[in-house]
């Protein structure tokens, strides 16, 4: 029975890696996005040495429902690197046969050898490549297609000299590039796991993220990187083109991509600590670097009053680089954001006013827990995890878990303690900010009008027996006013204010006997707004991630610094404060939970049409 078994065994198929199913796998690698998998293949411009690297998008007018719409066809990626031997070519399109991921210890910021077809793979069916040593007469051609390996062809073909460069690539990319004597040009076609589906917004998405990425590639000018769209038909002309800029989420460079000046020309922050740690790692005594930032005070100052610094376009721009870099060979892996809930709330918008970046080598992937595309450290994550979030001391919670004397928790107990010490102080600086604002308690916001209109209104209502008192109304008699404001003291300062603003703004509410309260926030999805109800207070948290966010602090930003409440965007502002507090109150008038839900479903819902709108206005008007 068993030499039948055996028998039968040595026909079949005994690859450790079915390439059918392989390819499959492969294809489904996560990366965050395009702009991380195009990301890869500037690593490998960078490790060739290349000097100038391009992104190029080329588009083709297809019909979508009914109408005529550019849409990407090809990408290519144009170097003026070392470019490849015919040896080199043909293991690069292997997965794994790369030559960089020996060199452990050294210059480099491959890993496994896999970034050429695993991220070419994971966005398109098909990769050619074209490299040159000595010349455009040299230049050796090879490609993969995931369609020929599904059918059972797995062999990496043979590299010709027989396939040129199209010309397309050579009128889209630049001329000088062509001259050098050596490069790279990969081409990525048959498109169908691109998440973005023309090249001016390919383009925009990707310059912000590999300005991140390989900020300090781009900022110490070792490259430079060219990104460009163009129509199929019309490759010498670009429909869009702009220069990568550095993008620095410590915000202590200069010539940046923040959108406001003088930020885009000046560091927005300034140094707040830095600190260097030894250790062991693959046999090596190593060093790595840790350091932060805080915002310069005066970052922080708007125009208005209204205005919250983080309603502007600098703050606008810090809130998608909020968290810890963490960079590798001076290449951003991950904006961790696990540091995000300190003093409890991972809502708090002032997390974006301070940075902090870890500055690793190759030779401490194993300690970090780098993954093969570059995009984790799951080791420094669950550090992360584990000490980030909870408020005990470092020390209860390593006896806690076991954990002695392991490096990455020493380092992240640090981060976690540096990165509060610095919320502490934002906080004292925003309070600061209100002082020299001067805005009186009371004083005429539009804020305040809708507050004491809405509340009013519904003392009205039930007094007249239109209404019956909800529980937050009831709440509000049953608490005792000294209990009320200590708990709301507390929700305030969980939120990020300081214990003196904090103090001032329960005390207005009790003793003016309001009954809402506005906030931002950052909720999940399309949500507007949500509403809760505690210490007999209905909060409203505006989404400040929602398009009407931006709108209503647009709105507010016109406003004149007297308060007139005869201006007509102030009376428009009132309006749309009174809707929501209207909603929120309808929200609390419903006691049972199904339909409470079945509303909030309505609100998402709701959220959903606003936003779809909102982008299709501002798309019609620019």
């Amino acid at each position: 029975m068993v030499e039948q078994i055996v028998e039968q065994l040595k026909d079949a198929d005994r690859s450790l890696f079915p390439g059918s199913f392989t390819i499959r796998a492969l294809r489904d690698s996560r990366y965050h996005n395009s702009a991380y998998a195009i990301a890869e293949l500037i690593d490998n411009s960078i490790d060739a040495d290349a000097e100038r690297i391009e992104l190029l998008c080329m588009e083709e007018m297809r019909r979508v429902k009914t109408q005529n719409r550019p849409q990407i066809c090809k990408i290519g990626v144009l170097d003026n690197g070392t470019g490849m031997s015919v040896r080199t070519l043909f293991d690069a399109l292997k997965f794994g046969g790369g030559a960089r991921h020996n060199f452990i210890g050294g210059r480099g910021i491959g890993k496994y050898g896999m970034g050429l077809p695993t991220s070419s793979m994971s966005q398109c069916k098909r990769v050619d490549v074209w490299t040159w040593q000595d010349g455009l007469n040299s230049v050796w051609h090879s490609s993969i297609d995931a369609d020929n390996i599904e059918k059972g062809d797995y062999n990496v073909p043979i590299p010709d000299q027989d396939t040129p460069i199209p010309e397309i690539w050579k009128i889209a990319g630049n001329e000088q590039i062509y001259q050098h004597h050596s490069g790279t040009l990969v081409v990525w076609s048959k498109l169908d796991k691109i998440r973005w589906r023309t090249g001016d917004t390919i383009i925009k998405k990707t310059s912000q993220e590999i300005g991140r990425i390989h900020r300090h590639y781009i900022n110490d000018d070792i490259i430079r990187i060219r990104a460009a769209s163009f129509f199929i038909n019309r490759p010498s002309e670009p429909k869009f083109e702009t220069t990568v800029v550095a993008n620095d989420p410590l915000y202590l460079m200069s010539s940046t991509s923040v959108p406001e000046k003088p930020w885009d020309k000046e560091p927005m922050f300034k140094l707040w600590y830095e600190k260097e740690y030894t250790t062991t790692a693959s046999g090596l005594e190593v060093s790595i670097g840790v350091k932060y930032s805080i915002v310069k005070p005066e970052a922080l100052i708007t125009e208005s009053h209204t205005r919250y610094p983080g309603d502007t376009k600098r703050g606008q721009h810090a809130r998608h680089n909020i968290g810890v870099s963490v960079v590798r060979a001076d290449r951003e892996i991950v904006l961790e954001d696990a540091f995000l809930r300190e003093g409890g709330s991972a809502d708090n918008p002032q997390n974006r006013w301070w940075g902090c970046e870890v500055n690793f080598k190759r030779n401490c992937d194993e300690l970090f827990g780098v993954d093969h595309n570059k995009q984790m450290v799951a080791n420094f994550t669950q550090a992360a995890k584990d000490l980030a979030r909870d408020d005990r001391s470092s020390q209860i919670v390593l006896d806690e878990l076991g954990i002695e004397g392991d490096d990455i928790y020493i380092i992240v107990g640090d981060i976690r303690d540096q990165t509060r010490a610095m919320m502490r102080e934002i906080r004292r600086m925003f309070a600061q900010k209100r002082k020299l604002d001067g805005s009186p308690d009371g004083g005429k916001t539009p804020e305040s009008r809708a507050v004491k209109t809405q509340t009013e209104a519904d003392k009205n209502a039930i007094a007249d027996g239109k209404e019956q008192p909800t529980q937050t109304d009831r709440d509000r008699k049953r608490i005792p006013p000294e209990v009320r404001e200590a708990g709301l003291t507390e929700e305030f300062i969980n939120a990020g204010q300081t214990r003196e603003e904090a103090t001032r703004l329960a005390k207005n509410l009790i003793a003016e006997d309001l009954s809402y309260q506005f906030n931002p926030a950052q909720l999940y999805g399309y949500q507007m707004f949500g509403v809760r109800s505690s210490q007999g207070i209905l909060h409203i948290d505006l989404n400040m991630d929602h398009r009407i966010y931006d709108q209503i602090r647009h709105l507010e930003g016109r406003l004149n610094t007297e308060g007139d409440e005869n201006d007509p965007a102030f009376q428009a502002i009132v309006a749309l404060r009174l809707l929501l507090s209207s909603w929120a109150r309808m929200e609390d008038q419903t006691e049972s939970r199904d339909e409470r839900t079945r509303i909030q479903d309505i609100a998402m819902n709701w959220g959903r049409q606003v936003d779809r709108v909102i982008n299709q206005f501002r798309e019609r008007d620019g």
